[in-house]
C-alpha cells in the first residue's frame, strides 16, 4: 500500500491521474446528456435499490450522507486547516481551501450547465449531475491524504489511507442508496473531485506539496 501511495506524490503520475479523471468525466457527462449506456445502468440500479433497504441500513446511510453536505464539509475543512495553521503550515492551509472551494464552485456550475433531473424528478434545490456530496468528500479525502500521509507512520498511516478511501466511497454510495442520485452522478462527482484537487496540486507545484506534507 505504501509503495502505491507514494506514487501519488510524483508529478508525472499526478498529471496522468488528473488527465484520466478529466477525460472520464467528460465522457460520462456526454453519456448523461445523450442518454447512453451509463443512463440505462442508472435506471436498472435505481429500480433494484428498494430491495436493499432495511431500518438499520437506512439510519446508517442517512447519517453518512449528512457528512457530505456543504456545511459539514466546510466545518471539517475549517477544523483541518486550523490544525495546519497551528503547525504553521500556511501553504497547506491555502491549498486545502483552494481545493475545497474550487470543488464546490465546479460542481455547482456543472449542475446548472447539465441540468439533469434527480431520480423520479425528486424535489430538490439542485440538479443531479455531478453529485456535490461525492465531489466534496472526494476532494476532502484526497487533500487530507496528500497533506498528512507523509507526516504519520505505522498504524496511523494505514488508518489515514483507509479513511481517505472509505470516506468518499461511503458518502457517495449513501446518495445512491437513499435514491437522491443516480450512480453516474456520484461517479462524476468523484472524478471531478480527483481532477480538481490534482489540478490545484499541480498548480502549487509537486515540490511544494512534498514540502508541506513532510514538515
Amino acid at each position: 500500500m505504501s509503495h502505491i501511495a507514494d506514487k501519488l506524490f510524483v508529478r508525472s503520475n499526478q498529471i496522468i491521474v488528473a488527465s484520466v479523471a478529466s477525460v472520464s468525466f467528460v465522457l460520462l457527462a456526454l453519456d448523461v446528456l445523450f442518454d447512453g449506456m451509463a443512463v440505462k445502468l442508472d435506471g436498472y440500479i435505481h429500480l433494484w435499490s428498494p430491495a436493499w433497504h432495511d431500518p438499520v441500513s437506512d439510519k446508517i446511510f442517512f447519517a453518512l450522507t449528512q457528512l457530505g453536505c456543504v456545511p459539514a464539509m466546510l466545518f471539517l475543512t475549517l477544523a483541518v486547516t486550523l490544525v495546519m495553521l497551528y503547525q504553521k503550515r500556511y501553504a497547506g492551509s491555502l491549498l486545502f481551501w483552494g481545493g475545497m472551494l474550487g470543488a464546490w464552485a465546479a460542481f455547482v456550475g456543472l449542475k446548472e450547465l447539465i441540468a439533469r433531473p434527480r431520480p423520479h424528478n425528486l424535489i430538490s434545490h439542485s440538479y443531479a449531475f455531478p453529485s456535490g456530496h461525492a465531489a466534496m468528500s472526494t476532494a476532502f479525502a484526497l487533500l487530507l491524504f496528500l497533506l498528512f500521509y507523509r507526516r504519520v507512520t505505522g498504524v496511523y498511516r494505514v488508518a489515514l489511507a483507509l479513511f481517505c478511501m472509505l470516506f468518499p466511497l461511503s458518502i457517495s454510495w449513501s446518495r445512491v442508496y437513499l435514491g437522491v442520485h443516480w450512480l453516474s452522478d456520484v461517479l462524476g462527482g468523484m472524478l471531478l473531485g480527483i481532477f480538481w484537487v490534482l489540478t490545484v496540486v499541480l498548480i502549487f507545484d509537486s515540490k511544494l506539496i512534498n514540502q508541506v506534507s513532510k514538515h
